[in-house]
């Protein structure tokens, strides 16, 4: 059978070579009017699905087929044969959905998470990767190897990297909270240009995380311009999503204009209750400069609470510390602890518990090539974990913290400021318990299980942090979620990661985010309609990263493909229970492989890593 599937792809390809066309060439694509079909048939022919082809129009039903990893033909009805006939009578037909911002390399660098399973399940055939500032690949090693590993062992989703500033900053300068001289901007520049010519996509930063913060305006925009000639583009988790909201997004738009490329806003939202509605502003200034010809656009999840790791102490930590001096653990403690070591027993200790291992050639040089006060704290990073005599499950601390409950005066100053902080930040109403010992608190708000338990706010709040509960801040508003959401600009980015399965607590939006977002605001409210999310998900995406053969279900296009099951569409994934696959896609091809089959994978890692090419 492979055999014969290989003789029929080389006739389709001798026949298009003869049309004057390539079947896997870049920039090519088959001819509309041309029927894509062999003697033999077709490899895959979808029938009477009901199909979203990437446009903001209603849905037609059409047949689709595919030969190779190429779209052939799209009618209303294709006659002919086929390798595979799939019946899609009453599920839904879409492009695969393209994930414009994601952590996923975090996971997919390790072969156990390569096939990126939590997104094949959300229909997701595409993934951006080297999000907020950090490279796609570690820090000692190249583009190059990380494309190369991929590309040789195989991948899940189709992927495409970016390089990060903070990751180039931080080979540079480490975490020096200067200025670059003139040489090392030199250098960062250099290593740009580096990823670049590698197959990079663009830049991204994280301005709010260490050492991106570090960096002014003036930085990021000399970087920036490196990029530009490539036809690249500049992602950026902006300098704030809170009170300055405005001005961050006013420093993407000028990053932009002077350095003469697209930028895009990763998960645009704004974070605490006093600065909900900002975001309607943020989005005239945004409109406002795309009339003037800047290319400005942006992504988002679509869930009212934020971080990769969603869970907050109710206990501010300043509180929890309290105002006397106590001897606590400090990060000068733990340099003196390995400073003694020399290099040669640092890097050792370094090799037993990195999950790099074997060391390659790179890193042994990245790890040799180091100055004394960075290796120590680079090999401390990994061997040390100062959180752990931190909080309430270190029994130090929480006896200190209880014998200053107990006295009259400290307890009221402490209930006060618990008070305090729940009030000013989100109320108790807006931060939800998410993983209990006492199971029947999990998903009420504070607020109400204040009531149950007949306590005031702030006892209650003490309560669970001591008994170890998970709670998350709802750091954004509903309104503010369906604002972002309706503009044509915003596409769609879970900022999620591939995790093991079933270990740590994640975010959700890693196993739902675009089935739920097709769910819960296209079908059950409506916010948008149906075409309008498919859009946001598929050819919206493909079109802010300037792929002109992804995106749409079109005739030459690339088979990445979604057969859903509308009907059976679930995303049971919950904030007490984050790690459930998401369930309604049926069928899923990437590259015209059938990767999901029935709902199941099939084991098939049909992902290939995109590599931009100048323009």
């Amino acid at each position: 059978m492979k055999t014969m599937r290989r003789l029929l792809f080389g006739a389709l390809t001798l026949w298009l070579a003869f049309a004057g066309y390539s079947a896997t060439g870049s920039g090519q694509t088959y001819s509309a009017t041309g029927s894509g079909q062999t003697a033999g048939g077709y490899d895959i022919l979808i029938k009477n699905g009901l199909v979203y082809d990437g446009s903001p129009a209603p849905p037609a039903k059409m047949d689709i087929a595919i030969s190779g990893d190429r779209i052939v033909k799209v009618a209303k009805s294709i006659p002919g044969t086929a390798a595979r006939v799939i019946e899609a009578q009453g599920l839904i037909v879409t492009p695969g959905f393209i994930d414009l911002h994601t952590h996923v390399d975090d996971g997919m660098y390790f072969p156990e998470n390569r096939a990126c399973l939590n997104y094949l399940t959300q229909g997701v055939t595409t993934v951006v990767v080297g999000q907020c500032g950090s490279s796609a690949w570690p820090i000692f090693e190249k583009a190059e190897d990380l494309i190369g590993a991929w590309t040789k062992e195989g991948i899940g989703p189709n992927a495409a990297v970016f390089v990060g500033h903070g990751t180039v900053r931080n080979i540079v300068l480490g975490m020096e909270n200067r200025e670059p001289t003139p040489e090392e901007l030199e250098r960062m520049k250099a290593l740009v240009k580096e990823a670049m010519d590698q197959g990079a996509y663009g830049l991204s930063t994280g301005l709010i995380y260490l050492p991106g913060s570090y960096a002014k305006t003036p930085e990021i925009i000399e970087l920036a311009k490196v990029v530009a000639p490539y036809g690249g583009i500049y992602h950026t988790h902006i300098r704030n999503e809170r009170n300055n909201l405005l001005s961050a997004v006013r420093e993407a738009i000028e990053i932009s204009e002077k350095a003469g490329l697209p930028a895009h806003i990763s998960h645009f939202k704004v974070m605490g209750k006093a600065n909900w509605g900002l975001v309607k502003e943020a989005g005239t200034i945004i409109e406002e400069a795309r009339s003037r010809g800047l290319s400005i656009t942006a992504d988002q999840y679509p869930y009212p609470f934020t971080n990769g790791y969603p869970y907050s102490p109710l206990i501010p930590r300043t509180t929890w510390n309290g105002r006397e001096a106590v001897d606590r653990l400090t990060p000068a403690d733990v340099t003196k602890i390995f400073d003694h070591l020399g290099d040669t027993e640092l890097i050792d200790l370094y090799k037993k518990v990195t999950p790099f291992y074997p060391l390659s050639q790179r890193q042994i040089q990245f790890l040799n090539g180091l100055p004394r006060k960075r290796l120590v704290d680079f090999a401390a990073s990994f061997l040390f974990e100062i959180a752990a005599f931190q909080g309430p499950e270190n029994m130090r601390e929480r006896r200190l913290f209880l014998k200053r409950l107990a006295d009259p005066e400290e307890g009221r100053k402490i209930r006060q400021e618990v008070r305090a902080a729940i009030d000013n930040a989100l109320g108790p109403e807006n931060t939800i318990v998410g993983i209990c010992v006492e199971k029947n608190l999990e998903g009420k708000s504070l607020k109400e299980v204040a009531a149950l338990k007949g306590k005031s706010i702030e006892d209650a709040a003490i309560e669970l942090d001591l008994m170890g509960a998970k709670c998350i801040p709802f750091q954004m508003s509903e309104p503010d979620i369906e604002f972002i959401m309706k503009k044509d600009w915003v596409g769609t980015g879970s900022d999620g990661t591939a995790p093991s399965y079933g270990i740590g607590l994640t975010h959700i939006r890693s196993y739902s985010t675009f089935l739920r977002k097709i769910k819960a605001y296209a079908l059950d409210k409506p916010v948008i309609t149906m075409s309008q999310a498919i859009r946001s998900q598929t050819s919206l995406p493909a079109q802010i990263m300037k792929w002109d053969d992804r995106g749409w279900i079109k005739e030459g296009f690339k088979a990445d493909v979604v057969v859903l099951d509308q009907a059976a569409l679930k995303t049971p994934t919950s904030i007490s229970n984050p790690h459930q696959y998401s369930r309604g896609v049926e069928y899923l091809f990437i590259n015209g492989r059938l990767t999901l089959d029935k709902g199941n994978w099939n084991g098939a890692l049909s992902g290939q890593v995109l590599k931009l090419k100048k323009s």
